[in-house]
């Protein structure tokens, strides 16, 4: 474009103070020695997939830019929701698309491609608080791999709060110029190696912040009171994860083309190892859009599984891969003779149709609490294991004060120890609970259970 200069940013966290919570993306003409000091143009910025749909568009924009002007969008999208959503993060990689155009000019396509890698390094190790009771500081030193220098630190320290209630902070103090970020996870262990996660945050660095604070989701003084549980001599042992990214590793660009419409490049063009990726990540969703074709439409079946009011045509292959509890069925035909049939008459026609869906696909559809529930017993009962952990995660994210008794149960009734332990903790996070009708109504029909959860919290 008339021998012009450009740069795209992208800013994680924004770019102005008020934009911490957004990506924000500018372009930037740069100087050069024969460009006329004004120069206008239309653009676009858009989100793109593996297979370079769209995910998310803003645009198109005029804009005269002079010579070194940065201009784009402040607030692009929500961090949160490029984090959240997998869809935008394919890889752990982004893929951001600038247009740039004349009006009323004759079209000459061009394409470049270019990439960015943040060097980030990972950290986790035990850390151990010993003599818990008495302790006023614990001093954690995180290095980097290549010279052993101390780049992060963390100060444990107790401090008083309401109630007399003590807790635990963690001040977080940057010791190297270049950090950018740094996510933290904490995890208290428990006398059998359980883990249970009580910090979870990100920091953002700059000159004018190297330090940050943050308190353990748990108290001192309730750590004390559950000391057969999370303390052993006297010390408290923490299991920490730790990411930091100190800036640009590889900054390059990729390819360059000229002359060619982009309906030819887009889709086609990319690189090394993304390419891999991509083929990788298009082959999975290919097997997967596969064997979704074979459950539908019913080709060579030679399993039927029959409840009471329908019938359901399988594959004895997927559902033995699948379930301990079908592959004993076919292996010892523990059907009745001459019978295609294997008879489920303890699960309706809906449960079925999802349990055969991600059976062949790994695929919850629409999922709500009666479905999540019916295929918790299901996976269960069907010894799918996996199925039993993406319902279990369902219940963990869906936790309120209004379900937790009941996700307790669940999790009493199927054996579930992990989701057990998160419900225990959640309602020993919020107590509001105990004064509630409901939680009135779950003492008096599971007494036991209730009398379970009251003494592992003053344990």
């Amino acid at each position: 474009m008339e021998k012009t200069k450009w740069r795209l940013s992208l800013y994680p966290r924004g770019n102005v103070d008020i934009s911490m919570d957004y990506i924000s993306l500018f372009l930037k003409r740069e100087s050069t020695s024969s460009e006329p000091d004004w120069f206008y143009i239309y653009l676009d910025f858009s989100f793109l997939t593996t297979d370079d749909s769209v995910l998310l568009s803003k645009g198109p924009y005029s804009h005269a830019f002079s010579m070194n002007e940065n201009w784009g969008v402040v607030r692009f999208v929500p961090l949160e929701q490029v984090v959240k959503n997998k869809d935008y993060l394919p890889g752990n990689v982004l893929t951001v698309r600038c247009r740039m155009w004349y009006r009323n000019v004759a079209n000459i396509y061009g394409h470049c491609f270019a990439s960015t890698l943040i060097y980030v390094e990972r950290r986790s190790f035990m850390w151990n608080i010993r003599q818990f009771r008495s302790f006023h500081e614990s001093v954690c030193e995180i290095t980097t791999a290549s010279d052993v220098q101390s780049v992060i630190s963390l100060k444990f320290y107790p401090s008083s709060g309401k109630n007399s209630e003590t807790f635990i902070c963690v001040q977080v103090c940057a010791h190297n110029p270049n950090l950018k970020t740094s996510t933290f996870r904490l995890y208290l262990m428990d006398i059998s190696g359980n883990r249970t996660e009580c910090l979870n945050d990100e920091i953002v660095f700059h000159a004018s912040n190297t330090t940050a604070l943050f308190k353990l989701s748990i108290s001192k003084t309730e750590l004390i009171r559950k000391k057969n549980r999370y303390l052993t001599n006297d010390t408290l042992n923490l299991y920490c994860e730790c990411n930091f990214a100190t800036g640009i590793m590889l900054e390059s660009i990729e390819k360059i083309n000229y002359g060619c419409s982009t309906s030819i490049h887009e889709g086609n063009f990319t690189c090394g190892d993304h390419k891999s990726k991509k083929m990788c990540r298009n082959s999975t969703k290919t097997l997967k859009e596969n064997l979704e074709s074979v459950y539908k439409e019913n080709l060579l079946c030679d399993t039927i599984l029959k409840t009471k009011t329908g019938s359901f045509p399988a594959h004895k292959i997927i559902l033995s891969a699948r379930s301990r509890v079908f592959k004993e069925i076919f292996i010892h035909n523990e059907r009745p003779k001459n019978s295609e049939y294997v008879y489920i008459e303890d699960l309706n026609d809906d449960t079925v149709q999802r349990l055969l869906l991600y059976m062949y696909t790994a695929t919850l559809l629409d999922l709500q609490w009666d479905s999540a529930c019916n295929l918790y017993a299901a996976a269960n009962k069907y010894e799918i294991a996996s199925l039993k952990s993406d319902c279990s995660s369902f219940f963990k994210d869906s936790l309120s004060d209004e379900n937790a008794s009941d996700i307790l149960i669940l999790a009493d009734r199927y054996k579930d120890e992990d989701l057990k332990s998160s419900v225990q903790d959640y309602i020993s996070n919020h107590r509001d609970i105990f004064n509630t009708n409901k939680w009135k109504l779950f003492m008096t029909t599971n007494a036991p259970l209730a009398a379970e959860l009251l003494y592992a919290m003053v344990m």
